[in-house]
């Protein structure tokens, strides 16, 4: 994936730079609840859903950037890490997320340690490269061998295996199209050669899927389809990874595995998503995808300016190699297989005020993961879904550090939500402190669409007496809120991460934008972008959510377990 340079780094704001912890005098409640501030919010949803972040899919670069600010926040306003973390890392092996890369040196020192204590790892079972199986080698006529770089110049993809040794030959996106009357591959020798495609489609105004869809013809496994038609097919493709739109175009290249890849909501038809349906009667050679600046070497040309020009014409360019890169061969081998792959949690304690109350604890959750790119390389941004409830609990972990309450609080920001609450089930079955301690879960999860002064409220079927608790929260302070949809919504209960508290028997809340959920149309669309939620709703929703929590942390009294 791309790497965040200075320029990218601006987005991350405070996220990146971490001020000192804030000082331990309490401030007063009405206090507390003005710091929770829309331009804050508005700056944490940009970052978090910027093209850079390639949709922050659970594990992804995006992803373990996003953890590495996140844990780097929490330790700026005073959280400490779970009381069992180091046992935590030391069953997963080890050590903060993996490190950052080369050239991301423009974080402070503090940010590029990642906070290690306040990631909580968790395993997913996961298509993952095999390095050692991974391979590719220019040959130039008269020149010693030119070795490229697994995980900078080039990663496979998932389930594509094999090896190849062959001519290259450049075949642009790779696309046949009638409808848009493009096509590629014609007077291309396939057969007998590695293809090197463009991934996804030229970024035309008007053909293809212009700026508001995109073809079937840009998913990659139908590209090697197509392929696969001419004659006996390539002896192996190379997929070159084009920048996600709209992001840094000085930033380098940076290659991260695709675990999975995501699917949208609205497509016109069905996009594969994973290797393993390719039909069966499919040859599938060999498959890496490369850097933008590992296909200019592999041709002696400029394939990033080629590839904008097909962008403004919507017109099919070839490279006719010249000089020595006439006769340049290559060789490949590419390698994947399903194993364990480490993901992250993020986790931080606030320790609370009463000597008699503070062994008890008040989680409050959202998850930072989204659906990540398609196999046509559109990025899912995920603003709403969910840089919404994680910006609002960023404010909300704030709040509580300007006056801690009574009992402790612990802030999570789960991965892992959009596949199976991977994330918060490892939490909820595996908790930092003992089960009976905890007195109640919240949860933040889509709240950035529809009217600023509505908010939905799952939860209080199954925990009838939370509903005194959010009528208080309501009356506790001016939060912008005036309508509370409640009592509807319950085939949502089970879709987000407060769900995993409720299977363990804690009392949970679920906080989210409106109802039905078919009023946001663009739930799980590349269309999640910024610039369609509102900051204003976010801080609302964040202010009763924090009053909420802020009396299940104060009152005497603990709700009742569930109902169930």
């Amino acid at each position: 994936m791309l790497r965040l340079q200075l320029s990218a780094l601006a987005l991350l704001g405070t996220l990146a730079v971490v001020p000192a912890p804030r000082a331990a005098e309490a401030g007063t409640h009405a206090e507390a609840v003005a710091v929770i501030d829309d331009a804050e919010i508005e700056d944490d949803v940009s970052w978090l859903a910027a093209p850079e972040m390639e949709g922050r899919d659970a594990p992804s670069e995006g992803f373990r950037r996003a953890g590495k600010a996140l844990a780097s926040r929490l330790a700026s306003l005073g959280y400490e890490p779970a009381a069992d973390a180091e046992e935590m890392l030391r069953r997963h092996g080890g050590g903060a997320a993996p490190a950052p890369k080369d050239g991301e040196e423009g974080q402070t020192a503090v940010a590029d340690d990642g906070f290690p204590l306040f990631h909580r790892p968790y395993t997913r079972e996961l298509w993952k490269p095999v390095e050692s199986g991974c391979e590719l080698v220019l040959e130039l006529p008269g020149e010693a061998p030119r070795s490229f770089t697994f995980g900078r110049d080039f990663v496979p993809l998932l389930d594509c295996d094999g090896k190849a040794e062959a001519p290259i030959v450049f075949a642009g996106f790779g696309i046949d199209s009638d409808k848009n009357r493009y096509d590629d591959l014609r007077g291309v020798d396939v057969e007998g050669h590695i293809v090197v495609i463009l991934e996804g489609e030229p970024r035309h105004s008007r053909k293809f899927g212009g700026d508001e869809e995109f073809e079937a013809e840009s998913n990659v496994w139908d590209k090697l389809g197509t392929l696969s038609k001419h004659g006996d097919g390539p002896e192996g493709v190379l997929v070159v990874r084009r920048r996600p739109a709209g992001s840094d175009p000085k930033a380098e290249d940076e290659l991260d595995f695709r675990h999975t890849h995501a699917s949208f909501a609205g497509v016109r038809e069905p996009i594969q998503t994973d290797a393993r349906r390719a039909p069966v009667a499919q040859r599938r050679p060999p498959v890496l995808e490369i850097s933008m600046s590992c296909a200019s070497e592999l041709f002696g040309v400029d394939v990033e300016k080629l590839a904008e020009r097909v962008d403004k014409s919507a017109k099919p360019a070839k490279i006719k190699p010249d000089g020595k890169f006439a006769d340049a061969r290559v060789r490949m081998r590419s390698k994947s297989e399903l194993g364990g792959v480490r993901c992250d949690n993020v986790v931080g304690v606030l320790r609370g005020s009463d000597a008699a109350l503070k062994d008890e604890y008040v989680l409050v959750g959202a998850h930072y993961d989204h659906i990540g790119v398609n196999p046509g390389g559109i990025v899912g941004a995920g603003a709403d879904d969910n840089a919404s409830g994680v910006s609002a609990l960023l404010q909300v972990a704030e709040a509580f550090s300007v006056t801690p309450p009574r009992r402790s609080v612990i802030v999570c920001f789960f991965g892992s939500e959009e596949d199976g609450l991977h994330g918060s089930k490892a939490v909820a079955q595996n908790l930092p402190v003992p089960k009976e301690a905890v007195v109640a879960m919240v949860n933040l999860d889509m709240i950035g669409r529809g009217d600023a002064k509505e908010v939905a409220v799952l939860g209080l079927r199954q925990n009838p007496k939370l509903e005194d608790v959010l009528d208080r929260a309501k009356r506790l302070s001016k939060t912008g809120i005036t309508k509370l949809v409640t009592g509807q919504g319950e085939e949502l209960f089970a879709r987000s991460d407060q769900y995993s508290f409720h299977e363990v028997g804690l009392p949970v809340l679920f906080f989210f934008e409106g109802l039905p959920i078919s009023r946001n149309e663009d739930y799980h669309t590349w269309r999640d972008v910024p610039e369609l939620v509102d900051a204003k709703k976010i801080r609302n929703t964040a202010r009763l959510a924090y009053n909420t929590a802020w009396l299940l942390a104060n009152d005497d009294d603990r709700p009742p377990p569930p109902a169930r």
